[in-house]
């Protein structure tokens, strides 16, 4: 905790420290945002160095650059010179790789780099001067890197895949070790913020191979319920820290959203992620055990506070909950056991808002096992919803079974979500059931019905729009029309055009409403389009 040595100051002193061996251009930080990042940034350096030390910052990118690639070199220039931890040389000549250009760093820090490509000698260089005892450090996009060569993308322990949780989205970050001195800044509290999240996935990340210090809450409601997700995505690291051989890799997924880049508690986060890196704070790295679970254990007591939750309480033992999940993945009879705890809770009396929870879980980590007790909550109006929402992410027939059952045990508002949730999965043994309803009474459940059968869009899916078009009134007609300009849609990218035409002649025919035949015009002419 003490301020800059004597040596650093006497080297800043007598030249600058940032030179560029070839920099490149993404566009300038404003006056306005380096104040901010000067007023944001620490002080004094965690650690004392031992030495003068020297990082090398890397910003090539041969896929996506990310506009925060000038602010975090910004951060790391005002970082040097404000704490007097390290000087700073950035690059983007893949020569500075060369081992006796690199031996002069004590680390380098991949800023927001891209499709990274090492042929040797230079992947031998890199992996020496790593195993030899220097650091990595990775902003961001620094795991968008390696896609042809494991051993990098293992050492950096983790691999682009996607991002679900995109840059306009604010989402929940949960501090894992609260206790550690690279999360001191967090005081011990998770936080929300908003950045662009990257998806972490096996082999490359690891909880057996490195202590993961922040991961996604995914007991919030709106980091875990976006579109998309898959089990894997029950452990979502954001950053973390390893020992290779005798080097040190530290990684951080935030830094996408300009706004980071002056937010005081992430930037000492990486001030002392970086002093870790560079060898001057000795801080523990051993990766922590899959919690384990089952009767009489911790989970099991944690299940059982799930059960009397109510909306407002502490969300403590969710967010427990939601960690073991994680933390098991990887383990398919941890994860198993696991689920038959959530099912467990679904069968008894517990409260809506646990149940709302564990069906949250069971749609990143549900099985087929989990459809018998959620297909029983499809018929109740108050936790239908909430069942449909982890249903729909289960793959398995026994779903779609499960879903078609309950239509003729339910009505109104509940029936059209049922019939939602057969769309979305396009259930074709559906149709019959679908096709009859299109010409229901109620008229909220003869449109959903229409949709589906659009979302469907097969051959019976079709030839039931098609009897339905000619005798359907009002609303219920256009969300026909629609559906069956869509089953047209279909055929024609399928090949098969002639059909396709077939439909779009009915659909542009002067009794069809304006934009019915104006979008069956369109679709009439890219099908008859040389090469269709």
């Amino acid at each position: 905790m003490n301020g800059r040595p004597g040596i650093i100051g006497a080297v800043l002193s007598a030249a600058c420290f940032l030179s560029v061996f070839c920099s490149v251009s993404y566009g300038e930080v404003s006056a306005e945002e380096v104040k901010k990042i000067e007023n944001a940034m620490p002080t004094k350096a965690v650690a004392q160095p031992a030495k003068a030390r020297k990082m090398l910052v890397f910003n090539l990118c041969n896929g996506f650059k990310h506009s925060s690639i000038p602010y975090w070199d910004k951060v790391l220039e005002i970082m040097a010179r404000k704490t007097g931890a390290f000087s700073i040389v950035v690059s983007s000549d893949m020569s500075v790789f060369e081992a006796a250009k690199l031996k002069e760093f004590d680390a380098v820090c991949f800023n927001n780099t891209t499709k990274l490509e090492f042929a040797e000698p230079l992947r031998k260089s890199l992996m020496d001067f790593v195993k030899g005892g220097k650091g990595i450090v990775g902003i961001h996009a620094a795991t968008d890197n390696f896609y042809d060569w494991k051993e990098a993308a293992m050492m950096m322990g983790g691999q682009f895949s996607g991002h679900p949780w995109g840059g306009g989205g604010t989402w929940a970050i949960k501090v894992d070790e609260p206790d550690h001195p690279l999360t001191a800044s967090f005081k011990g509290k998770g936080f929300k913020l908003k950045d662009e999240i990257y998806r972490t996935k096996a082999p490359f990340y690891s909880r057996a191979r490195q202590l993961v210090l922040m991961s996604l809450d995914m007991s919030d409601e709106a980091t875990g319920g976006v579109k998309g997700l898959t089990p894997d995505d029950a452990d979502t690291g954001i950053s973390w820290i390893k020992t290779y051989e005798k080097g040190r890799v530290f990684y951080c997924s935030l830094g996408h959203d300009h706004a980071v880049t002056w937010t005081p508690a992430i930037l000492e986060h990486y001030l002392a992620g970086i002093q870790f890196a560079l060898g001057d704070l000795d801080v523990d790295t051993k990766p922590r055990p899959v919690i384990s679970s089952g009767k009489g254990t911790k989970m099991d007591e944690l299940m059982e506070q799930v059960k009397t939750y109510d909306w407002g309480q502490s969300r403590e033992a969710l967010t427990k909950i939601s960690d073991m999940a994680r933390e098991a993945h990887g383990s398919p009879a941890e994860l198993a056991r696991i689920e038959a705890a959530m099912v467990a809770v679904l069968e008894s009396d517990a409260k809506r808002a646990g149940k709302q929870f564990i069906c949250r879980q069971l749609s990143i980590i549900g099985t087929e096992k989990s459809v018998p007790a959620l297909g029983k909550m499809l018929t109740d109006d108050e936790t239908a919803d909430m069942a449909r929402y982890a249903l729909e992410r289960i793959p398995g027939s026994a779903v779609d079974d499960a879903l078609r059952a309950a239509l003729s045990k339910t009505s109104g508002k509940t029936r059209v979500g049922i019939i939602n949730s057969l769309g979305q999965r396009r259930d074709e043994r559906a149709v019959g059931s679908l096709g009859s309803l299109v010409s229901s009474s109620d008229a909220m459940v003869a449109d959903a019905a229409a949709a589906a059968l659009g979302r469907i869009a097969n051959s019976q899916a079709t030839a039931a729009l098609a009897k339905a078009k000619d005798s359907a009134t009002g609303r219920v007609r256009m969300t026909v029309l629609d559906a069956y300009l869509k089953c047209a849609d279909r055929l024609l990218s399928e090949g098969r055009k002639t059909q396709a035409i077939a439909i779009y002649n009915e659909l542009t025919k002067k009794e069809m409403p304006e934009s019915i035949r104006t979008a069956a015009g369109a679709g009439k002419l890219s099908a008859m389009r040389p090469g269709r």
